[in-house]
């Protein structure tokens, strides 16, 4: 479809008709307005169901002939044999965009490929874009505007974006991100992709001045060219971390049952992200954590990595790891060893890099274990600081000893220590504790200052390599 179309109806509509709205739990239609709902979203909702008076107190239509006012966004969430009709009512109420939440296309039986062909140039003669079929919403928390099957409650309006060829497993990756203060503002699942493309709102997000980042979880590119076009021209402005499944038989497979895409080579993407400055995600689970790191973090202009660790064993991991990713983990000169020294670092602890304070036998106050880190950072020896171990186990409850609440307050002012060090030095400081934030109090109440803390040292070596690799290209 030539000309210039706002997408922005896609995230920002001034009107949304939901078809198919309904209170069954359980249900599509259930699950868009329950969503639109619970984000007090500003706009005006149209609920159509010709079996019901109101849906969730909101007065309900039984076809688009009832509603005189215009609609900006309709969501279709009705059988997959009435699409055409309703995509056609639609089209000549004048609706701009239209999200087919409806599956049972492409990605299921034989024939479908040829009939999203045809739901396309259907909405194209009446000047409509498509979002899918097969596709499980958008959302803009900035904009108050929720139309997914994300849990509301596990939502955070960051500055980041997700354009994605996936929606479930994204949804778990934003759950279990938002206990840890991540996730991404804005959010578009593409599906099958019968007219825009995840390459249609990279583009969009690249425009946009309320995205610092975008992720993308991608199982196919159907317009190649365009897209090594687009990915180019937005990596040089702002950070895209893409995650590329469907890279084995069985993942291809699979990803054609799920979105009917044709995943392609793998090397072919691979060496194309490289050359176009794409960070690549090792896995699913790190596309967040490595997404937040790269927009809020000070550049990592080396590949040298200082750590200060409580247990010499957690230090000893993380080297393997650090060096086994490619970057170095340095012995600290003498000069530093005996500044560190004088702070208080008995012989029997080591300066050498790891800094294990454990073995000095915590004989330091908050700001001399803080101080620890200031030498190691401003020596000029390393390009970012990794401070483990901090953050004891265990949950408060009524029966908590002072003592034990006594020792957690003093672990949190250490870490937030730390943090300040970043911010003082403007150089990376990765926190990490083997606990997660069920596991620890302490973990627990920084995540819910949005304090980034990561309980695996495989995590927290991937961050950095991909960190360095990120700032290499860039400074």
């Amino acid at each position: 479809m030539k000309g210039v179309f706002d997408l922005d109806v896609f995230l920002n509509p001034e009107s949304v008709a939901v078809i198919g709205a309904s209170e069954k739990p359980g249900s599509w239609g259930q699950f868009m307005m329950g969503s639109l709902r619970t984000w007090n979203y500003p706009g005006r909702i149209y609920p159509v169901n010709p079996k019901a008076d109101t849906v969730y107190g909101i007065p309900a239509f039984s076809n688009v002939g009832e509603i005189k006012d215009p609609v900006d966004l309709a969501i279709i969430a009705v059988p997959e044999q009435s699409i055409e009709e309703v995509i056609t009512a639609w089209g000549k109420k004048g609706v701009k965009g239209v999200t087919i939440i409806t599956a049972g296309f492409g990605e299921a039986v034989d024939g479908g490929k040829e009939r999203e062909k045809g739901l396309a140039s259907l909405a194209h003669s009446f000047g409509m874009r498509l979002i899918g079929p097969n596709v499980s919403g958008t959302f803009n928390l900035h904009a108050h505007f929720n139309a997914a099957a994300s849990p509301a409650e596990h939502l955070l309006p960051t500055k980041l974006a997700g354009a994605c060829q996936g929606g479930y497993a994204f949804y778990d990756l934003l759950a279990s991100s938002f206990f840890r203060g991540m996730g991404v503002g804005k959010f578009i699942h593409t599906g099958n992709e019968c007219d825009l493309t995840v390459t249609d709102f990279l583009e969009h997000f690249g425009r946009d001045n309320e995205v610092s980042g975008i992720l993308m979880y991608l199982e196919t590119i159907r317009d190649g060219d365009r897209f090594m076009k687009v990915i180019e021209k937005v990596a040089k402005i702002k950070p895209v971390v893409v995650y590329k499944a469907g890279r084995t038989e069985g993942s291809a497979r699979a990803a054609h049952s799920h979105t009917g895409a044709l995943s392609g080579k793998n090397e072919i993407f691979q060496a194309f992200f490289h050359q176009a400055g794409v960070v690549v995600s090792p896995t699913m689970e790190l596309m967040v954590p490595v997404a937040h790191a790269l927009v809020e973090r000070p550049p990592m202009r080396g590949r040298r990595v200082g750590i200060v660790t409580v247990g010499g064993s957690w230090g000893v991991a993380l080297s393997d790891m650090i060096e086994e990713k490619g970057l170095a983990v340095p012995e600290l000169g003498r000069e530093v060893q005996k500044k560190l020294r004088n702070l208080g670092m008995p012989l029997r602890a080591s300066t050498k890099n790891p800094v294990d304070i454990g073995a000095a036998g915590f004989n330091f106050s908050i700001e001399g274990i803080v101080n620890i880190g200031r030498e190691v950072l401003s020596s000029g020896e390393v390009d970012a600081l990794i401070l483990h171990g901090f953050g004891r186990p265990g949950m408060h409850s009524e029966d908590t000893p002072d003592e034990m609440r006594f020792y957690a307050e003093i672990e949190k002012q250490v870490i937030e220590g730390y943090g300040k060090l970043e911010d003082e030095t403007e150089m990376p400081v990765l926190v990490g504790s083997n606990f997660s934030p069920w596991e620890s109090q302490v973990i627990h109440d920084l995540n819910a200052k949005n304090f980034r803390i990561y309980n695996r040292l495989d995590d927290i070596a991937e961050i950095l390599r991909l960190m360095s690799e990120y700032w290499k290209k860039r400074l």
